[in-house]
């Protein structure tokens, strides 16, 4: 069998964004002359002048930027990687067996991985070598009659046809169809993933929720 690895801030002071720093750039670069019979070319002070505004606007921006999930190395190119069970056991004996299908496949994790993928929108990887000597790679299992679950940890479930085995790019948030949460009094698991999507929706753009409060808000839905 193939195992895995593994308060408000006053609005006038607020920062650019992204979008507002591009538009400023684009503004300077109209304003640039670029016509050779224009005369104001000539006044090569005011030119350069322009063009220094310019670049420096364009090195803001993309400093801005650089913590943009879109410039994530851990989101743009990881590796997904699928593997099947051939010989899992049943848990027959067990009341708490997790049972999977094989048209998803699935991915245990822990709680600090869904609050990450709230923070960031992705399933991505750890950052650094993981087990195994691994680096920018997520590791899912086909579902099926050899894979079955009795560990408490949450577990993602996806469509076979979202993600494949050496398939680049983490999976979104939006592309996962489960993400089944253990609840320890009822002893089942729950599919959490609409109140998931809603703590997304809720916390500020610049807010990273904490694994306490990811647990707290759950409890509460």
């Amino acid at each position: 069998m193939s195992k895995n690895p593994e308060g408000s801030a006053n609005y006038a002071n607020k920062p650019k964004t992204f979008e507002e720093h591009i538009k400023e750039l684009k503004d300077l670069l109209s304003s640039l002359p670029t016509d050779e019979n224009d005369t104001s070319i000539n006044n090569d002070e005011k030119y350069e002048q322009d063009l220094n505004e310019a670049r420096n606007a364009v090195l803001e921006a993309f400093n801005k930027n650089k913590n943009n999930t879109n410039n994530d190395e851990r989101i743009t190119s990881c590796k997904n990687r699928v593997f099947k069970s051939e010989f899992g056991p049943r848990y027959d004996d067990s009341p708490n067996v997790f049972r999977t299908n094989e048209t998803s496949v699935y991915r245990i994790t822990g709680i600090d991985q869904i609050a990450d993928i709230i923070n960031c929108g992705y399933v991505r990887s750890k950052e650094g070598k993981v087990k195994g000597g691994h680096e920018n790679e997520v590791f899912w299992s086909a579902g099926g009659d050899k894979l079955n679950f009795i560990d408490e940890r949450p577990i993602l479930e996806t469509s076979i046809d979202a993600v494949k085995d050496g398939q680049i790019g983490a999976l979104s948030l939006n592309d996962l169809t489960a993400v089944w949460i253990f609840d320890s009094e009822s002893g089942k698991r729950e599919n959490k993933l609409d109140a998931i999507k809603d703590i997304k929706r809720f916390i500020g753009k610049d807010e990273q929720i904490s694994v306490e409060e990811l647990n707290k808000k759950i409890k509460m839905e």
